[in-house]
């Protein structure tokens, strides 16, 4: 039954929702709003201090550890080789050099430290 008590509650009921949904959204978007102003700083604190921005750098390092699993076989989900398939295929990528002592000052490209 219908009564007006019953109508008042569901009123009642949406209108404490839509503030609900009103404030979360609120909340969110100054949390959006305060990271943004963040990541806007320290970008411009790196530059004005002649260093790269930490955000280059995250997205750098990032990319080097995605090659890096790449190179060594990993695909993002389970491999299909073996543990002796993996222990060969590194095997076969490994350069031997000569290794040399790197004197100060001789062969060096760029500014002396």
């Amino acid at each position: 039954m219908n009564t007006p008590s019953e109508a008042l509650g569901r009123l009642f009921r949406l209108v404490v929702r839509l503030f609900l949904v009103a404030a979360g959204a609120v909340f969110f978007f100054s949390l959006l709003l305060a990271g943004a102003i963040a990541a806007l700083g320290f970008t411009l604190w790196s530059l004005l201090r002649g260093r790269r921005p930490l955000v280059a750098d995250i997205w750098r390092v990032q990319r080097q550890m995605r090659e890096r699993a790449q190179a060594r076989g990993f695909t993002g989900g389970w491999s299909a080789r073996s543990s002796q398939g993996a222990a060969a295929a590194a095997a076969e990528d490994i350069v031997e050099v000569q290794a040399r002592e790197v004197v100060a000052g001789q062969g060096r490209i760029g500014p002396q430290s």
